[in-house]
C-alpha cells in the first residue's frame, strides 16, 4: 500500500484517480448519511421555489463543508490520536463532550426520520400495505444491526458494509439520473437554464426568481406581500443550506472511519481526494438530479395542487391552506379567531391569481414528484423513485447507527469493544423501530425541535475547535499546514458561513433557539479560552 501511495502522490491526476479511487471509502460513508431525507426535502423544495436558478446552491454549500471536513481529517491523520481526546486536551473538555452529546442526540432522533422515510417509500411508492408499520421498521432494525455486527467483525466481512454503502449511494444517483435522462429525451428539461443556474447568484436573497416573479406580478395589489413572502423563503433556504450541508454527527464520524481504514500522515492527500470523489460528487449529482426533476415538474406550476377554477385538490389541501391562511392573516389580524366555515369563505374569496401562486409554492413530497412524472415514465415512475428513496433511507439509517456506535464507544473510552459499539448503534435503531409513533404528530415536534437546536448550536463549535487545532503548535507540532494563511482564510469563510446560518436558524426557533444562541456564545468563549490556556502551557 505504501508504494501505491507514493506513486499517487508523485503522479498526475489520472494516476491519483486510479489509485485513490480504488482506496476510497470514508467519503462514501459521508455521502451515505448526507443523502438522506433532509437532502430529499431540501432538493425538492429548491426545484419548486427556485427552478433551475438555485442549481449553484448545494454545490457551494457542500464545498464549504468539505473544507472543514478536510481540516478534521488533517488533524486526525497528523496527530494519530482520536479527535475527541485531542479536542478534550488541546481545546476544552466541555467542547469535546458537547460535540459527542450533540452527535448522540442527532443520531438517535434523526435516525427515526430515516426509518419513516424508508417506510414511506415502501408504502407509497412500492406498494407495501400500510397496515404493518412495525413489521417494516422491525425489518430495518434487524438488517441494519446485523450489517454493523459484520462490519465491526473486521476482515472481508467488515468490507461488506463499506461496499454496500457505495452500492446504495450509486443506486440513489442512478435512480434520479435515469429520471433526468428520460425528462431530457422527452424535451421537458432546458439544459441552457441549468448551466446558467450553476453560476452563484445571491440576488435571490433579495428578490423572487423570474418565473415566480411573473406570477407575483399577476396578483396586482397583493404583489408586495407575495414578493416579501417568497423572498423570505428563498433567503431561509440559501442561508440554511450553508449550515446543513454537513451535520454535526458527520464531523464526529469522519475521524473514526479514517482510523478504521488505518490511514496516517501519508494518506492526507488521499483523504482530501476521497472527500471530493466519495462525498462531493455523489451528493452534487444526487441532489442536482432531484432539483432538476422537481423544477421540471413543479416550478411555477399549480395544476397538481389546484384545478383551473381554483379548487384545491385534497392531497395538498393542508399545506396550501397554510400558505393561503398566512396571506389572509396578514390582512386580517382576527383571521385566526374565525370559525372554520368563515375561514373557508375567506379562502374561497381570494382572487384566482393568488390561489394559483399559493399552489405554486406548496412543498411537494417524493410521492407527488413520482406521480407528476407518470406521463414521462409511465408505471415505472413510482418504482424508480421508490428504489431511490429506499436506498437513501437505508444508507442513512445505517450510518446514523454507525456514528452513534463510535460516539458511545468514545464516551466510555471503549473504542475496541464490539459490544459497546453495538449498544451505541442500537440506540438510534430502537428510536427507528418506534418511528411510527415517535416520528408523527406532536411526538415528532417534541423530538425534532430540541434535537435541531442542539445540533445547530454545536456545529459551529465543532468547526471552531478544528479551526483552532489547525493553528495549534501544541496539537500539530511540526505538522502545522503549509500555506496556513490560505488555509485559514478558507476555513474562516466556511466556518463563518455555517455559524451565520446556525445563528439565523436559532433566531427563528423561538425560546428554544434563544437558549441555543446563549449556549453557542458560552461554548465559543470556553473553547477560545481553553485553547489559549493550553497553548500557553505547551509553549
Amino acid at each position: 500500500m505504501s508504494e501505491k501511495i507514493d506513486q499517487a502522490i508523485n503522479g498526475n491526476f489520472l494516476t491519483k484517480l486510479k489509485i485513490y479511487g480504488a482506496m476510497s471509502g470514508p467519503g462514501w460513508i459521508q455521502a451515505a448519511v448526507t443523502l438522506g431525507g433532509g437532502s430529499l426535502i431540501g432538493a425538492l423544495y429548491l426545484g419548486v421555489i427556485g427552478g433551475y436558478e438555485f442549481m449553484w446552491l448545494q454545490p457551494l454549500a457542500m464545498l464549504c463543508g468539505i473544507i472543514m471536513l478536510s481540516a478534521i481529517s488533517y488533524v486526525t491523520l497528523s496527530t494519530g490520536e482520536r479527535p475527541f481526546r485531542t479536542v478534550q486536551k488541546k481545546v476544552s473538555p466541555t467542547l469535546a463532550w458537547g460535540w459527542l452529546i450533540a452527535t448522540v442526540v442527532a443520531d438517535t432522533v434523526f435516525c427515526a426520520a430515516q426509518f419513516a422515510l424508508g417506510r414511506g417509500a415502501l408504502e407509497q411508492n412500492l406498494g407495501v400495505p400500510d397496515t404493518v408499520p412495525y413489521l417494516i421498521t422491525g425489518t430495518f432494525f434487524v438488517i441494519s444491526l446485523s450489517l454493523l455486527w459484520l462490519m465491526v467483525g473486521g476482515g472481508k466481512a467488515g468490507k461488506v458494509v463499506d461496499n454496500l454503502l457505495k452500492v446504495l449511494v450509486a443506486i440513489i444517483v442512478l435512480a434520479f439520473m435515469g429520471v433526468v435522462i428520460t425528462l431530457t429525451l422527452k424535451g421537458a428539461v432546458n439544459w441552457s437554464y441549468i448551466l446558467k443556474g450553476l453560476i452563484p447568484d445571491f440576488s435571490a436573497l433579495f428578490q423572487p426568481t423570474k418565473s415566480i416573479g411573473a406570477a407575483i406580478s399577476a396578483t396586482g395589489p397583493a404583489a408586495d406581500y407575495w414578493s416579501q413572502y417568497v423572498t423570505d423563503n428563498q433567503r431561509n433556504i440559501i442561508i440554511t443550506a450553508f449550515g446543513t450541508a454537513v451535520g454535526i454527527n458527520m464531523t464526529f464520524l469522519l475521524p473514526y472511519t479514517l482510523r478504521r481504514k488505518g490511514w496516517g500522515k501519508k494518506h492526507r492527500e488521499l483523504s482530501r481526494f476521497d472527500l471530493m470523489l466519495g462525498l462531493f460528487v455523489p451528493f452534487i449529482l444526487g441532489t442536482s438530479f432531484l432539483v432538476i426533476s422537481s423544477a421540471a415538474s413543479f416550478h411555477a406550476k399549480y395544476q397538481d395542487v389546484l384545478s383551473e377554477d381554483g379548487q384545491v385538490k385534497e392531497q395538498s389541501a393542508d399545506i396550501y391552506y397554510n400558505i393561503v391562511d398566512a396571506k389572509l392573516g396578514s390582512a386580517n389580524p382576527d383571521f385566526a379567531t374565525l370559525s372554520d366555515a368563515e375561514k373557508q369563505t375567506a379562502r374561497e374569496s381570494l382572487p384566482l391569481a393568488e390561489k394559483k401562486l399559493a399552489a405554486m409554492l406548496v412543498k411537494r413530497d417524493a410521492g407527488a414528484l413520482a406521480k407528476s412524472l407518470e406521463p414521462f415514465l409511465g408505471k415505472y415512475a413510482q418504482l424508480i423513485f421508490g428504489i431511490g428513496i429506499l436506498a437513501m433511507a437505508i444508507s442513512t439509517m445505517l450510518v446514523h447507527m454507525m456514528m452513534n456506535g463510535y460516539a458511545i464507544s468514545e464516551a466510555f473510552n471503549k473504542v475496541d469493544s464490539k459490544l459497546v459499539f453495538m449498544a451505541g448503534a442500537a440506540m438510534p435503531a430502537i428510536a427507528g423501530f418506534f418511528s411510527p409513533f415517535l416520528w408523527s404528530g406532536a411526538s415528532k415536534a417534541a423530538l425534532a425541535v430540541p434535537a435541531s437546536v442542539i445540533a445547530t448550536t454545536l456545529l459551529p463549535i465543532a468547526y471552531l475547535a478544528f479551526l483552532l487545532l489547525m493553528n495549534s503548535k501544541a496539537a500539530l507540532g511540526e505538522e502545522l499546514p503549509k500555506k496556513r494563511a490560505l488555509v485559514n482564510v478558507l476555513m474562516i469563510i466556511s466556518a463563518g458561513a455555517a455559524t451565520f446560518a446556525s445563528i439565523w436558524n436559532l433566531v427563528n426557533k423561538g425560546p428554544a433557539g434563544m437558549y441555543g444562541l446563549v449556549g453557542l456564545a458560552v461554548l465559543a468563549t470556553i473553547g477560545i479560552y481553553g485553547f489559549v490556556k493550553n497553548n500557553k502551557l505547551a509553549s
